[in-house]
């Protein structure tokens, strides 16, 4: 790249700028970026390149920019997004290429092309990324109580559910829609194979599988835009969420009433593994797993387990101590989101590079479960009370999540004040005055 040489930001060059950062905007929030972390890269980099009357106006799914040169040329970009995933390793390489541009400047001609490099992940093979979502529902199956019986079926429905999903995201369907087809194809084939004798133990193989459906990450990212500024997409995220939840529930219903299912307080009654070092051993392995499904490579996995793992410590340790589970909940989701802070500060890397697997053990995929059978077996008990714990879960983690954004954020905005005072010219009278 080129050194921090003056560049003179041209009509042209402009134009470049522009098509850059628009690009880079819309990649990163597909790959699983927050808002924020897009907005003030983009921010830094137009400062990077002085441009002036900025506007950036970002979205989960629409991104709107513009910019005027040094000769008082203007430009605007626009670009939609359709749909976004979790591919933290392109994001954490379109986060690096943000910061190398910053610091160094390199020619607007050159920028397509570095975006180009900085778009070319080598993923794993699909197979690797298939065992390693198999590993994970199993190490699930087995901290929620699970034998050898109930694993032997949780792996056939997730091997069905990751080639399902796939084939159902090819014809650009919705989400919502997507959430309940799966997950009324994965309760029949669990209910399937409880028939067949190879276990009796259905709860315990729906909560494993769900806990793969339930957006969790998708809601921490949904609140942390609504409370940091953000207010719009946070409430059209949550729009969503709600949405695909429900979806979800209809899926597991439908699939219930289709085979007369007989739900009662009894039938949902999990035991969870209660032994402290095997459920740390478990969490640990699930964090890496499935950090291997969101693209994390190498040394970071480790990095992933270990969130993974102090969240699961945190839980373990502060249950006999807190009894409220709003308060437990944010507590973990504090010191996930601090751990995650801290690794992404040091690195250079965005935060949910670390947040995404840390928050892991935090997701209801349990409670929600009960919620839903105490829906289809018209049980008002069962619902108001696994329902309630459910959302003051949600909002528990969404809160200790929240507080240390907020921390996160005003650190971050700070930080961007003094970059762009930095990029302020000092007239040589002012510093004469700092040297006296």
């Amino acid at each position: 790249m080129a050194s921090m040489e003056k560049i003179t930001v041209t009509e042209t060059s402009l134009e470049y700028i522009l098509d850059f950062c628009v690009n880079i905007s819309r990649d990163m929030i597909v790959s699983g970026a927050n808002i924020e972390r897009v907005t003030i890269s983009v921010a830094k980099i137009f400062a990077a390149y002085e441009l002036t009357d900025t506007s950036i106006y970002v979205l989960s799914h629409f991104i709107s920019l513009a910019a005027r040169d040094h000769e008082g040329g203007y430009a605007s970009r626009q670009v939609s997004i359709r749909s976004t995933g979790i591919e933290l390793q392109r994001l954490k390489q379109l986060n690096r290429l943000c910061y190398a541009v910053v610091e160094d400047r390199p020619d607007p001609e050159t920028l397509k092309d570095l975006l180009k490099m900085s778009n070319e992940v080598s993923d794993y093979p699909d197979v690797v990324v298939m065992l390693c979502r198999v590993g994970a529902m199993i190490c699930l199956s087995l901290l929620f109580g699970g034998s050898w019986r109930e694993v032997l079926c949780v792996i056939p429905v997730t091997v069905m559910m990751y080639y399902l999903t796939r084939l159902l995201q090819r014809p650009g369907l919705d989400n919502t829609v997507i959430n309940a087809l799966s997950m009324l194809i994965a309760t029949t084939a669990v209910l399937l194979l409880i028939k067949t004798g190879i276990s009796s133990n259905m709860p315990t193989i729906l909560i494993t599988i769900s806990m793969m459906m339930v957006p969790g990450i998708p809601l921490v990212n949904a609140v942390r835009n609504l409370l940091c500024g953000n207010e719009l997409n946070g409430i059209l995220q949550l729009g969503k969420i709600v949405i695909e939840t429900l979806a979800l529930a209809v899926g597991i219903i439908v699939a219930f009433w289709f085979f007369r299912v007989d739900a009662d307080s009894s039938d949902v009654v999990v035991t969870s593994l209660s032994s402290p070092i095997p459920v740390m051993i478990l969490s640990f392995l699930t964090s890496i797993f499935l950090g291997v499904v969101f693209g994390i490579k190498y040394f970071d996995l480790i990095f992933a387990g270990l969130g993974g793992l102090l969240t699961r410590i945190v839980l373990i340790t502060l249950s006999p101590l807190i009894g409220t589970r709003i308060i437990l909940y944010a507590a973990s989701a504090f010191v996930a989101a601090l751990y995650s802070e801290i690794l992404a500060t040091k690195r250079k890397d965005p935060s949910t590079y670390f947040i995404y697997p840390a928050i892991l053990p935090l997701v209801p995929g349990n409670l929600f479960y009960y919620t839903i059978a105490g829906i289809y077996a018209a049980d008002a008990v069962m619902f108001r009370t696994y329902g309630v714990d459910c959302l003051f879960s949600a909002i528990g983690m969404s809160i200790g999540f929240v507080l240390s954004s907020i921390v996160a954020h005003y650190v971050r905005r700070v930080r961007l004040i003094k970059y762009l005072r930095s990029l302020i010219p000092v007239h040589p009278a002012q510093k004469k005055r700092k040297k006296r």
